[in-house]
């Protein structure tokens, strides 16, 4: 694992795409939550759980799509693989929790 840091310091015009893949993933991630955290704290205001649906909508389709990430070290040969879909848990819970709050 240090020697792919290493190299990502090294050398990150390699790890581009996947750098920017990762940053916008986990922008989109953030602008989801911050939006469910939205509609949880002014779920007792009318016309509020509009800021509900984006994380449902788009965190239901993150949930149920792939994306799967894959980290090769040729150095070392290991490897590791894991799937950010689980992510995308959280604003989906935040945006039920504000339509749950905003109904009641």
């Amino acid at each position: 694992m240090s020697n792919l840091i290493h190299d990502i310091i090294n050398d990150p015009r390699e790890y581009l795409p996947f750098l920017v893949m990762l940053g916008g993933l986990l922008i989109f991630w953030g602008g989801l939550c911050v939006s469910g955290l939205i509609s949880v704290r002014t779920s007792t205001r009318r016309r509020k759980f509009w800021f509900a649906l984006p994380p449902l909508v788009f965190g239901l389709i993150c949930v149920s799509a792939q994306i799967p990430v894959a980290i090769d070290d040729k150095a070392t040969g290991s490897q590791m693989s894991f799937d950010l879909r689980w992510l995308f848990l959280v604003p989906v819970v935040c945006g039920i929790a504000g339509l749950a709050l905003w109904w009641v």
